[in-house]
């Protein structure tokens, strides 16, 4: 019986593998110095990238039922998750909208860019090593366009026109601050405070469309909040020019706030517009009120029987003052409510400062403001599936049912008052129904002229306050840190690029030369 004996390939073996390397040692030093140099050209090639970084805080209303209804909102909203977290986090939606971004392109002019190639990187210009500046006239927003600029002593020349898609192999000549007519619409070149005449540089300029401009910047602002439930909000911009990074979060901030301001601004319009329109009235009835009088006492010549009978309707007057206030608050609570039924009005804000003897009420208003320019905020850029902005909807539709029974309640209290003070002068002036009948007229005329004063100087007194707190609006946030930054660029890390480079320059050759020898020992094994 013969044995069939099978020899077992004992494979390659660590030691092997360890001596094959050292004799191909000569392909990890090339490999090793393929990848360095490519590194090192890449380095060469990319730009440094810096971060700026600032912070803000969301300022919180510092009156006490201001802090009453967040606290409240806090507590009923799911549980505790959306409470002052909520507010800044809206605050901070509203920040980072396209819009808000699309003004600092505006103002920035960040849709232009340039740069200059002395020798083999692309060098970015900004701000103090900007000489020129350009500006494109007849252009859509969604067209591209670009050129180079060659300065020479003073001297310019355009060339490598381009249009979307469209080139133009014509060149103009010139000079700084000149206008040029080119198919691509009217270039104007204008000095900036960096040029000094004795520039010798080729710089290349690109337009870019707005939009596209702003969906960039989205891509390189990082903004959050600090802590779960804090009101500071960190933001950071990357950007290969450090000062156009500043320029940018400072613009930012500066254009949130300058909204905001706006926002606020519209919550006194109304208020001044209706305040306006009752002085006017007013006005007109104090002015015919006056003339009746002059008219009554020159025709039956009575100012002795008035002076006689004054002091007997002194509590008749001072009643009439009151009841003229109530009238005042009863008709500035009526226009509140109406403005409140009228559903076309339901995403509007109400108007402020018009109850100021009621602080709840008027409290009450205000919170319902803040809470409807917050809706309005959220809605703008979303749409009406959105959960925050179906809870703020739930929110106003309370608070709007508990405003108008307030509003009910103030007009029911007023009528009531009105009554038993209009029993109280009834009495009063039972007592000179013994006067003459022309001082009876005469002082009842003058009586209808006192309730219009009150009533004037009621609503001067508002708009005063509607003034003030106009101009003395804080605006919404604080500025913790100004932008800032290292002076050591966050990208490319060049230490960390040569390690990885040398890590690759020995892989390839280690795994290339495993995948040799095992290739060898299976072709050993089928000889």
């Amino acid at each position: 019986m013969q044995e069939t004996k099978y020899e077992q390939s004992k494979g390659i073996t660590f030691k092997e593998y360890l001596n094959y390397c050292k004799a191909k040692r000569l392909w990890f030093i090339i490999s090793i110095a393929i990848c360095v140099l490519l590194t090192t050209g890449y380095l060469i090639i990319k730009n440094p990238v810096y971060e700026r970084s600032a912070q803000i805080m969301i300022k919180d209303d510092a009156n006490p039922s201001s802090k009453l209804t967040a606290g409240l909102s806090m507590i009923q909203g799911f549980g505790g998750l959306f409470g002052t977290s909520s507010n800044v986090s809206n605050e901070l939606i509203s920040m980072k909208t396209p819009g808000n971004i699309l003004e600092v392109v505006k103002r920035l002019n960040l849709d232009y860019s340039y740069s200059t190639r002395p020798f083999i990187r692309k060098i970015p210009l900004y701000g103090d090593s900007l000489p020129v500046k350009v500006n494109i006239s007849g252009m859509k927003d969604c067209d591209d366009a670009s050129m180079k600029i060659e300065l020479q002593k003073g001297k310019v020349r355009i060339y490598n026109l381009k249009k979307n898609n469209n080139k133009f192999d014509t060149e103009y000549n010139g000079t700084v601050n000149s206008v040029y007519h080119s198919p691509i619409g009217l270039i104007a070149i204008t000095a900036t405070k960096a040029y000094n005449g004795k520039e010798d540089m080729t710089i290349n300029v690109k337009k870019d469309a707005p939009i596209k401009t702003v969906k960039d910047i989205e891509e390189k602002l990082d903004a959050g909040i600090t802590e779960e439930m804090g009101s500071v909000i960190d933001l950071s911009y990357e950007d290969a020019v450090p000062q156009r990074a500043e320029d940018i979060l400072n613009m930012l901030i500066r254009v949130y706030n300058e909204k905001w301001m706006d926002d606020e601004n519209q919550l006194n319009s109304r208020t001044t517009q209706f305040i306006n329109n009752r002085i006017s009235e007013i006005t007109s009835d104090l002015g015919k009120a006056e003339n009746t009088i002059t008219t009554y006492k020159s025709k039956n010549n009575l100012p002795d029987v008035i002076e006689t009978t004054k002091l007997a309707m002194e509590t008749s007057t001072e009643v009439s003052g009151e009841i003229a206030t109530l009238r005042g608050q009863r008709e500035s609570a009526k226009f509140i409510l109406n403005f409140v039924d009228n559903h076309s009005n339901s995403n509007q804000t109400l108007p402020l400062n018009l109850l100021s003897n009621d602080k709840v009420l008027s409290s009450q208003i205000e919170e319902y403001n803040k809470l409807q320019l917050e809706h309005n905020r959220i809605a703008e850029n979303s749409n009406k599936t959105n959960t925050i902005v179906q809870n703020i909807e739930k929110q106003l539709s309370n608070m709007r049912k508990s405003i108008k029974a307030a509003l009910a309640n103030t007009v029911k209290q007023a009528d009531i008052q009105m009554g038993s003070y209009n029993e109280l002068k009834g009495t009063n002036d039972s007592q000179v129904k013994s006067s003459p009948k022309q001082a009876k007229f005469l002082l009842s005329a003058e009586r209808q002229q006192k309730i219009q004063e009150q009533l004037y100087i009621f609503m001067l007194q508002k708009r005063e306050e509607n003034v003030l707190s106009q101009a003395f609006t804080p605006y919404k946030t604080r500025i913790l840190s100004a932008p800032m930054g290292d002076t050591e660029p966050v990208a490319p890390k060049a230490f960390v690029l040569i390690l990885i480079s040398l890590a690759i320059g020995i892989i390839l050759p280690a795994f290339g030369i495993l995948i040799k020898l095992n290739v060898r020992e299976l072709l050993d094994e089928d000889k």
